[in-house]
């Protein structure tokens, strides 16, 4: 039996981020395009006689229960009676707090190592399962790729893969409340929904052009006109050749969709001139993959 794994965490975006109505329950039903990109957190599981342990390298990432990891292992060791405990040591390359669901796939990672390094042998859709008691992105982000999210999120159906997307992100210095984004959604006030028939027919043909100019997130109108700052940033990127400008999930990262990877690293390289230290600055590319074991 392993006693240690390396795994990598892919980040996810919304092609496309529809609401379509609210339960009785509260929660809102959604239609997404969720869609991986290789910004990826590296995590390393050890297992250890007993608790669970979080080491992060970064201070904003709680190390307690708070944590969506902790709160993933915990889960798993009381649904399963597991001996033993886990220590997690998280090194964190997606920005926090970002729309990018950082938290997400870090938890999908823990149920994909504790099902891996106690030989539980659980399938895909049993580990998912357990996701959706975490998290709406939970579920997605452990097979990661491309795939239509409906209900509550939850919902899952893989789709054509895209191809190769080039992409720069910009996380700006503050974060965003995705419960009050919700809350300050308004949809009798909605004049126009994203387009989900135009993007699932472009993924369908892999229809690169087509694909970007179907982007579109229903979220973006509640959160820029609460941070105006987000209206600057989409600005810059589109003065700066993007051919889309995108707000990811909830917010606040910003995605400027260009042609090839040269083209995004000189991207980077501008807006890096151009922008404060605290604004964190990446070139990715979509990708098929959402959990990674690396041994």
């Amino acid at each position: 039996m392993k006693s240690r794994l390396q795994v990598a965490t892919q980040a996810k975006i919304n092609l496309l981020l529809d609401v379509v109505g609210k339960r009785n329950d509260g929660y809102h039903k959604v239609e997404m395009v969720m869609q991986s990109i290789d910004l990826a957190d590296q995590l390393e599981f050890n297992r250890i006689q007993k608790g669970i342990e979080l080491k992060v390298d970064h201070s904003e990432v709680p190390t307690g229960e708070d944590n969506l990891v902790y709160q993933a292992a915990e889960l798993f060791f009381k649904q399963y009676e597991l001996k033993g405990g886990l220590q997690v040591k998280i090194n964190k390359e997606i920005p926090v707090a970002a729309g990018l669901a950082g938290g997400s796939t870090n938890a999908a990672a823990t149920l994909v190592a504790i099902n891996n390094l106690w030989n539980l042998n659980l399938s895909v859709e049993e580990l998912e399962n357990l996701g959706a008691d975490l998290g709406a992105d939970v579920p997605f982000c452990i097979k990661g790729g491309t795939a239509l999210a409906t209900g509550v999120g939850t919902n899952l159906k893989p789709l054509n893969s895209v191809p190769k997307l080039d992409l720069v992100l910009i996380n700006p210095p503050f974060s965003v409340s995705t419960a009050e984004v919700y809350q300050n959604l308004n949809l009798n006030k909605v004049n126009k929904h994203p387009d989900l028939r135009r993007m699932l027919v472009a993924l369908e043909t892999r229809n690169k052009a087509e694909i970007i100019e179907a982007v579109d997130n229903l979220l973006a109108e509640v959160t820029m006109k609460r941070y105006s700052q987000l209206y600057e940033l989409e600005e810059m990127l589109l003065k700066q050749g993007t051919r889309k400008v995108l707000m990811s999930g909830s917010g606040p990262t910003m995605l400027g969709f260009v042609d090839n990877q040269v083209e995004a690293q000189k991207l980077v390289n501008r807006l890096e001139l151009q922008l404060s230290k605290d604004y964190i600055i990446k070139a990715a590319q979509t990708t098929c993959q959402g959990v990674v074991i690396k041994n």
